[in-house]
């Protein structure tokens, strides 16, 4: 493979429009925020009388009968749910007979580890804790531990409840210190913690009941995991929302933000060295980066598990709310990145929130191939794009480059730095493809990557949706692995293209045929199978010129090459709807 490290551009940077961005956009957030507060004035206020009725030793006499009390509030919260995904959840979510089955089936697993659930606590409502604790009392698999550090809150009240608590389950400790940040209170859980497993928890969020059971039951038959995450939602005003339904380990998404979440599991010997007190607000973010450098045995429980309550002081609110936050991921990004050698750094999209990474690209030579065009398509082409080193040719034998870059000769560039925002994608070796958002002529989404089905056809993402349309969580404004990308628009390298389609004896991977569907995926299937990912990107946008239907393709001699990934495609949840493959809830 050649080295694509060598000769290299600096992407410019813009520091004072940045940092005028910003300002700006804080300053509008900051509006929205004071709004919103007004709307919740009301509730704010009811939370408070509700408080002040209760004790903490109220609250922790009727912790003991959690596991009742916790299935008997979720069935009348179910009542209640009259959202499309408040129906969804609950015909998911497993009741309380079905837990107490898996509860008995749990006691006669063969791995049964100890997981210790670390959660730190500041001043945290009363009510919120309670509940939070009373979620991890009603797990279905029993062996836990549940360490409680209060990180020095003013609140007596709190201090009151939390030693109470530890007189409630004899698998719950509590501990105290002086105030020293939130990655302090997780260390000092994490010295306290026995188990072989180490579970995060915030002291306002809620466990499903088959939350550890799923984790353990993935286990019984794949004892090599060392990461177990679940897809998650929000609590919002007392319901459940925001359903994040998640792919599985995809390492260039989750360099764009924390997708993995809250509810993550992971094996004591990876989170040894610590949280890092420098990187509060983003800590587990930091640790979960330092751990993908140590292992990629990264495991997804699709099911929602865990539900993350939005309240006015966290960041699924607002990441405002926590200013550092934000800056806090970059540089944690940034920082693993120079672990890896990488020459790049991380910039903020101010709009979404989301990180994207700038790689050193190359100065290689990239030979951008039309296959069948005119001059004038070429002309159209060589004026529309801002790269130090490339070339326009209609066949492949006549490229030079070190990349090339497949093009229909009906896409036309909607920004000059196009190829260079494709170009820094292959600066990371294990990256093999990389596709262009391609817009229809009406300017909607004709393909934002490919989506595999079981039934041999080929989907393209967020198809028919506006280009400016963010997605669900945001995912059509990121890069974001895809399991393929079209053929209408692949930057790859030429010498690993050369190498794949040598090894192709059937000659189907002919990127001069009409089917850009079916070649793109087994190109990108084939990378797969050298141990290379393929990424997508909204950075890079073509549009094209003629109208095209975005009907689906069926890939069916694919299917029969590669079943697995048709069967479930790794980066498309499987609870996702597999009519639009638009990432909406599937309603099977």
């Amino acid at each position: 493979m050649p080295d694509r490290g060598i000769n290299q551009y600096t992407v410019p940077v813009k520091d004072e429009e940045l940092r005028a961005a910003e300002a700006h956009i804080a300053r509008l957030e900051e509006e929205l925020l004071r709004l919103k507060d007004v709307k919740r004035d009301l509730q704010v206020l009811g939370e408070e009388h509700r408080r002040l009725r209760r004790s903490a030793e109220g609250r922790v006499a009727k912790i003991l009968s959690a596991p009742f009390r916790f299935f008997r509030r979720r069935q009348l919260t179910e009542a209640v749910e009259q959202d499309e995904y408040g129906r969804w959840f609950a015909r998911r979510r497993v009741s309380a007979e079905e837990a107490a089955k898996l509860r008995e089936q749990s006691r006669m697993f063969s791995y049964r580890p100890l997981v210790s659930i670390l959660t730190p606590t500041f001043n945290a409502d009363e009510q919120f804790l309670t509940e939070a604790v009373e979620s991890v009392i009603a797990q279905a698999y029993e062996n836990w531990e549940l360490i409680l550090i209060d990180d020095g809150s003013s609140n007596t009240r709190v201090r009151g409840l939390l030693e109470n608590l530890g007189q409630v389950d004899a698998r719950i400790r509590t501990g105290f210190q002086n105030h020293g940040g939130i990655s302090s209170a997780l260390n000092t859980a994490l010295a306290r913690a026995g188990g072989e497993w180490i579970a995060l928890l915030d002291h306002d969020d809620l466990l499903e009941s088959d939350a550890l059971f799923r984790a353990i039951e993935l286990l019984q038959n794949d004892r090599e995991a060392d990461v177990i995450y679940s897809d998650e939602d929000k609590i919002v005003h007392g319901k459940l929302a925001a359903p994040m339904l998640k792919p599985d380990w995809s390492p260039d998404f989750f360099c764009t933000h924390d997708y993995l979440g809250h509810f993550v599991i992971i094996r004591r010997a990876l989170v040894e060295a610590g949280f890092r007190s420098e990187f509060d607000g983003a800590q587990d973010y930091d640790l979960l980066l330092r751990v993908s450098e140590k292992t990629d045995r990264i495991r997804h429980v699709p099911r929602v598990l865990y539900h993350w309550r939005r309240t006015t002081e966290s960041t699924a609110h607002n990441i405002r709310r926590k200013p550092g936050a934000l800056e806090a991921g970059q540089r944690a990004i940034e920082e693993h990145l120079a672990r890896q050698q990488e020459n790049a750094r991380v910039t903020i999209d101010w709009e979404t929130h989301l990180y994207r990474v700038r790689r050193e690209g190359g100065t290689a030579r990239i030979s951008i191939i039309l296959n069948g065009a005119e001059n004038a398509d070429r002309d159209r082409i060589r004026a529309k794009t801002n790269f130090p080193n490339f070339e326009v040719v209609v066949d492949l034998k006549e490229a030079t480059g070190e990349y090339v870059l497949f093009l229909d000769s009906d896409l036309e560039p909607l920004d000059e730095n196009w190829v260079r925002a494709m170009a820094e994608q292959l600066s990371n070796t294990k990256v093999g493809a990389v596709g262009a958002r391609i817009v229809s002529s009406d300017d909607t989404v004709e393909s934002a990557g490919l989506i595999l089905l079981p039934n041999g056809k080929v989907r393209s993402a967020f198809a028919g949706y506006a280009r400016d349309f963010r997605g669900a969580n945001r995912q059509l404004q990121t890069v974001r692995n895809y399991s393929a990308v079209t053929a209408s628009c692949l930057l790859t390298p030429r010498e690993l293209f050369q190498k794949i389609a040598l090894a192709d004896a059937t000659g189907s991977l002919d990127f001069a045929r009409d089917d850009k569907v079916c070649v793109g995926v087994e190109y990108c299937l084939s990378l797969r199978e050298q141990g290379l990912r393929t990424v997508s990107i909204p950075y890079a946008e073509v549009r094209r010129r003629s109208k095209k239907e975005n009907a689906s393709t069926m890939c069916l001699d694919l299917q029969k090459r590669w079943p697995k990934m048709f069967r479930s495609d790794p980066y498309y949840n499987p609870n996702l709807s597999r009519e639009r493959a638009d990432f909406s809830l599937g309603m099977s």
